[in-house]
């Protein structure tokens, strides 16, 4: 992680500092550290990054978990991490397409487990609900 994590320089004519820009839970929090007013550019940035820490401990985001269950705007099945795909099948000179079901889920950082269904092998309705038992395991079996 980047000892100036959430920090940017600022430079003007006049004048410099540093600003920290920190996203939590949806709201933006900035805070402005003026080489003049301590002393230095140096002076600046570790008051900046002194800053920078306290705010990380005091502003927690949203754990893993809340993000798993976060609906977004572009959702369209009605579940958070369950979508509808359809794959042609180029093999064949008719180009079948297939469609599934699927469900995703991240059970820890940098992990992405996914699980589809068939409509064509258990039935439009059947492949969902079974995409949507397959997140809520899937979901529940992560950390907070």
């Amino acid at each position: 992680m980047s000892a100036d994590r959430n920090i940017t320089r600022i430079e003007r004519v006049t004048t410099g500092g540093y600003l920290i820009r920190m996203m939590r839970k949806t709201k933006m929090h900035m805070e402005y550290f003026s080489d003049r007013e301590y002393g230095g550019k140096r002076k600046a940035l570790l008051a900046a990054r002194k800053h920078r820490d306290k705010m990380e401990e005091k502003l927690k985001g949203f754990t893993p978990k809340q993000i798993a269950n976060k609906e977004r705007s572009n959702n369209t099945s009605g579940v958070v991490g369950v979508r509808y795909v359809e794959e042609v099948d180029p093999r064949w000179k008719s180009k079948p397409v297939y469609g599934y079901w699927v469900a995703q889920w991240s059970p820890q950082p940098g992990v992405r487990k996914t699980q589809r269904f068939s409509v064509e092998k258990y039935g439009d309705d059947e492949a969902y609900e079974m995409a949507v038992k397959a997140r809520n395991k899937g979901v529940r079996s992560m950390g907070k």
